[in-house]
């Protein structure tokens, strides 16, 4: 795809999905019914909800998840680069994470990385959307429609699109900043 074809395809997943002013994701979706976030028919609320509902749970397992509700963010990271057989160095290389800071987040249980740090290594280590905002909560942090960074990187988590560049050349497209 080329360069200008992205840039429409992620000003329309704008359109569809960003929202000013909404506080987040995971408020939004565990509202209950009868406190709707905003009035839209019953039609309208399953698209919208589709993609950002769609959790691609497929091989995690109730009992993994329980496990894993009070996992830091340090602990989780390190469990999820060995699950996919990543080295410690290659996550935080292909995070652009330099390698003193991948030493803090390791040796320090309850260091508190940037959301953007987060969304890096999401991107890195290839997460889906479900495994993506587990790693958000797990340093304090949500998805928001309310931002145009996180619907960008939603988009390309979605599509299962993990080149950096390619994300860095749309948010710098949209004015939003950068993974560095």
């Amino acid at each position: 795809m080329d360069k200008q074809q992205r840039i429409e395809e992620v000003r329309k997943y704008i359109e569809k999905y960003y929202i000013p002013g909404d506080d987040d994701i995971a408020l939004a979706e565990s509202r209950a019914p009868s406190a709707p976030l905003f009035d839209i028919s019953s039609a309208e609320k399953k698209e919208f909800a589709r993609p950002m509902g769609e959790l691609a749970a497929g091989n995690r397992k109730l009992e993994d998840l329980m496990d894993q509700m009070d996992e830091t963010f340090s602990r989780r990271l390190l469990r999820m680069i060995r699950e996919r057989n990543m080295t410690e160095a290659e996550a935080y290389k292909k995070a652009f994470v330099d390698r003193r800071h991948f030493s803090k987040i390791k040796n320090d249980e309850y260091y508190a990385p940037s959301k953007k740090t987060v969304l890096a290594f999401a991107i890195a280590l290839e997460l889906s959307l479900d495994e993506t905002k587990d790693l958000l909560r797990s340093a304090g942090y949500a998805l928001s429609r309310s931002s145009k960074s996180d619907i960008i990187v939603m988009y390309f988590i979605e599509n299962k699109d993990y080149n950096m560049f390619d994300i860095n050349e749309v948010l710098y497209e949209y004015g939003q900043s950068v993974f560095e």
